[in-house]
């Protein structure tokens, strides 16, 4: 929950000069940027802000040639007359010298970051993070950066980056205590007390000296019901997943198991997490631990079946779902994963009757009814083939691949003018498809439309000149209108590459391009 304590981060100094003593050795600048560091360093910060100028003034019109000044140094001076002004509580002057100091050195990161501050105190969140951002391009080890972009992301209640950041200031600088302080914080504000105490204690446990600063979070024990606190673990292992931190998600699911181990989505879940880096025992481990009872039983049976068969063990995936079929008879997940398991095994009649089976309780789903429709081809049976196809079709309309499949089946059933109808369909949202206009293209020539067939065997061969169909179709088409020298110029291109590669002829090129009965990938 975002809170309401302004954000207070101190600005950047920086060891100056170190390499550059010629800078401050015998000139009017050198004598004037140390008077401004000494004033600065027993907070004189009005006689500090002079001193500064006058060493800018200095650079500008003293000649020597140890007064020489470069875009760095320059910037630097800008960053110390922003820290002074920002240390007398003016942050707008403040921000306009830290602006001076990025425009002069670009890469100067704590510039950026110092403009953050600024920003920061203002309470322009979002330009602060984008300071801070910058900062961290410039240098990735930056522990303030990391520090306060925690500190803001947690502000704006965006638990996983705020966790992240505080996860990077920690790697940055293992001594400090302030970021674990302030993760805990985080989980104590949403209920996650164990969790809490235990980055107190690992705050205490690298810095025995730290004084936990007087905050309004510390004032008061967030009283959540064990529902909230469950729902921060989800929300925050949801969160390190989609910024690709899974092994910080990982760790939250444990942590939430150790505390509640029947908490039966975060198995599955974990499952998830651990068969998306392929660690197979592992996942089957956690998908086991959810029990028939649960409400994610049949998910956690469906993604261990996949395991099984990734791990090449396709036997022991559809036992796996049979058994789970026993319990669960009304749900057509399982047999349409039983269907697809059947296939791979070379069980085409059982797998048309689990895919038969999945059609009656999922009617509305596409993939079951294509599906069906396949193994039905792979059987002989194209007319019923056909009947399923239109069916998916008429399902999942979008479906361009799926409709490229019928088209596909109403040619080899001879039926071109309705396959010319699912192809002209599919072109229009993939217009550049070269096997699309060339079906589309066989299908008018069929139809005794030559005129229709040739724009598209062009754009065929535009896209792949060594498309040897189209070439043959196309010199074809040209002798059907009467062009006789395009049609035999053509035909002449089809020889030479058919002697170069070696075959007699070359049939027409006619395939299926949607899902294959086949277990899909986890997720």
């Amino acid at each position: 929950m975002p809170t309401n304590e302004p954000l207070v981060f101190m600005p950047l100094d920086l060891d100056t000069f170190t390499g550059s003593e010629r800078f401050v050795e015998g000139t009017r600048m050198g004598a004037a940027f140390s008077q401004g560091i000494r004033s600065y360093l027993r907070a004189a910060y009005g006689d500090a802000i002079e001193h500064f100028k006058a060493a800018l003034i200095a650079a500008y019109v003293d000649g020597e040639e140890k007064a020489q000044i470069y875009d760095r140094e320059r910037a630097i001076i800008y960053l110390y007359i922003g820290n002074a002004l920002a240390f007398q509580d003016d942050w707008e002057a403040a921000m306009r010298e830290y602006l001076e100091a990025v425009q002069t050195d670009p890469k100067l990161a704590e510039a950026h970051y110092n403009l953050g501050v600024a920003f920061a105190a203002r309470g322009q969140i979002d330009r602060a993070i984008s300071g801070f951002k910058e900062a961290l391009e410039h240098n990735p080890n930056l522990y303030e950066a990391h520090f306060s972009l925690g500190r803001c992301y947690q502000k704006l209640d965006d638990a996983g980056r705020a966790y992240i950041h505080y996860s990077n200031a920690c790697n940055t600088r293992p001594n400090a205590a302030e970021p674990r302080y302030y993760l805990g914080l985080m989980h104590q504000s949403h209920g996650a007390h164990e969790l809490a105490q235990r980055c107190f204690a690992d705050a205490l446990r690298v810095e025995p000296t730290f004084v936990s600063p007087a905050v309004q979070e510390d004032e008061t024990l967030v009283t959540r019901s064990e529902d909230e606190v469950v729902q921060w673990y989800y929300r925050l292992s949801e969160d390190l997943k989609q910024q690709n931190y899974e092994e910080e998600a990982e760790r939250i699911y444990r942590a939430l198991l150790q505390w509640r181990p029947e908490e039966y989505y975060a198995h599955y879940l974990l499952g998830n997490l651990l068969a998306r880096s392929r660690r197979w025992p592992a996942s089957l481990e956690e998908y086991g631990k959810v029990p028939p009872q649960s409400k994610h039983y049949v998910d956690a049976r469906l993604r261990m079946s996949v395991v099984l068969r990734l791990m090449k063990h396709p036997r022991d995936a559809y036992e796996l779902l049979f058994e789970c079929a026993r319990l669960h008879p009304g749900d057509g997940r399982i047999f349409l994963n039983m269907g697809k398991l059947l296939y791979d095994m070379g069980k085409n009649a059982n797998a048309v009757r689990a895919f038969e089976r999945a059609v009656q309780l999922l009617p509305t789903n596409a993939q079951a009814h294509y599906l069906l429709g396949f193994m039905y081809m792979v059987m002989g049976r194209e007319n019923w083939t056909l009947a399923a196809w239109r069916k998916a079709v008429e399902l999942a309309p979008d479906s361009h691949s799926l409709r490229y499949d019928l088209g596909y089946m109403y040619v080899r059933k001879g039926r071109y003018d309705l396959a010319a109808r699912e192809f002209a369909l599919v072109l229009e949202h993939w217009p550049d498809d070269v096997e699309t206009n060339f079906m589309l293209g066989l299908c008018y020539r069929e139809m005794v439309e030559p005129a229709r067939s040739i724009p598209l065997f062009e754009k065929v061969l535009r896209r792949n000149p060594r498309h040897a169909q189209a070439l043959f179709l196309l010199g074809a088409c040209y002798l059907q209108i009467g062009n006789t020298s395009l049609g035999k110029a053509y035909l002449r291109r089809y020889d030479h590459l058919i002697r170069q590669s070696g075959a007699a002829t070359v049939p027409p090129r006619v395939r299926m391009r949607h899902q294959q009965p086949t277990v899909g990938s986890t997720a």
